[in-house]
């Protein structure tokens, strides 16, 4: 049986309670604290994932498995008194959010995915690889490949890869703004559990296909989103979460990598909040 880490959470707002798991994982939660801009109509609450922000970190570094995650956002859910809640999950956090849906479907009003991968693999890697290519050109691209070559395949120490992620953004989001850098900089500050991001890279992302079993299992209105120049969750992998059943609705953000919350949280906000909505409504 898995023990679930108290997890900690930051609140915003009013209204229906739409719980919100960042991905990453081991990225500070605050990469993901655009999704604030959904506190006009509901009560936000931004989880901080084992071994980030304010959660304690597992004395174990193999503790980062997909269903001990799901025991931990299970036991918060659970504690907030105000289930079933709406709950959203970017990247990882949506591979999470899945299963939590999945297992407990009395917790979960509706699920919203952004950017949740269908798959990974050497079939992903191939394909983020192709689009980072085609974007060489761009020189913020460019000098985050080269970042990427010169790493290798290690990490850099814990101590450094806040700024190691931050130098590889160009890849993750669509052409630089002056918003995206800003976000950058903050990232680059932000500490990184080098735990949970290796246990993920090794032992999580060869088998993310096994989110489309969980989506099957899933009975209440889904929302999954993606850009279209998301490298490891875009317009391939929507398809086939569309395919996971017929309350899965899916929709491709233009202009949008795979941070598609930096890219245009404007856009996400209106769907996101149209659809919440929607499935509050009671009978006509």
């Amino acid at each position: 049986m898995v023990k679930p880490v108290p997890l900690a959470a930051s609140r915003r707002g009013e209204g229906p309670l739409l719980v919100c798991h960042p991905g990453g994982p081991g990225m500070h939660p605050d990469y993901l604290d655009a999704v604030y801009t959904l506190a006009d109509r509901h009560e936000v609450a931004l989880l901080h994932p084992r071994g980030t922000g304010s959660s304690p970190r597992p004395t174990r570094p193999d503790a980062y498995s997909v269903d001990e995650y799901v025991a931990d956002a299970v036991a918060w859910i659970e504690a907030c008194g105000d289930a079933p809640v709406h709950l959203l999950g970017h990247s990882h956090g949506g591979v999470v959010a899945t299963r939590v849906a999945a297992a407990r479907p009395d917790l979960v009003r509706t699920l919203v995915l952004l950017g949740t991968p269908a798959y990974g693999g050497d079939r992903a890697e191939a394909e983020a690889e192709a689009l980072q290519a085609a974007r060489a050109a761009e020189p913020e691209c460019a000098a985050a490949r080269q970042a990427l070559a010169e790493q290798g395949d290690g990490y850099p120490p814990e101590r450094d890869l806040g700024r190691f992620i931050a130098a590889i953004i160009p890849l993750w989001v669509a052409p630089m703004t002056a918003h995206a850098r800003r976000w950058q900089a903050r990232v680059a500050e932000q500490p990184v559990n080098l735990h949970a991001m290796r246990y993920f890279e090794e032992h999580v992302f060869p088998d993310l296909d096994a989110v489309t079993a969980d989506l099957a299992r899933v009975d209440c209105p889904v929302l999954a989103l993606a850009g279209d120049l998301d490298g490891w969750a875009g317009p391939a992998h929507l398809a086939r979460l569309a395919g996971c059943g017929p309350n899965v609705r899916t929709g491709i953000l233009d202009r949008c990598g795979h941070m598609c919350h930096v890219d245009r949280i404007d856009h996400i906000t209106d769907l996101v909040t149209t659809f919440l909505i929607e499935h509050e409504k009671g009978p006509a």
